[in-house]
């Protein structure tokens, strides 16, 4: 089975320094399709989307599997935009 065309998107441009924040993956793709693959409801990704750190290792092991990307990468972008987040809080 191969990879969904916008999976492939997202891994590239996380490898490439495209993607710098978790929410910039939903530019690409619905909250509800990762969701899916998350096995959680829509209320929850919304949340998951603007309070990074509410994300559970498990989900960024499974979002890292999903778009096969390194975990360590996943776990950048996420900590990438709750920094952001903090400084303009």
């Amino acid at each position: 089975m191969s990879m969904d065309k916008r999976y492939e998107s997202i891994k590239f441009m996380i490898e490439t320094g495209h993607i710098t924040e978790f929410k910039e993956i939903f530019n690409y793709i619905p909250k509800s399709l990762l969701g899916k693959h998350l096995h959680t409801n829509n209320p929850r990704m919304t949340r998951l989307v603007t309070e990074v750190d509410d994300l559970t290792v498990q989900e960024i092991v499974s979002i890292s599997s999903l778009f096969d990307v390194a975990y360590d990468k996943i776990t950048h972008i996420v900590f990438t935009q709750y920094l952001k987040d903090r400084k303009i809080k």
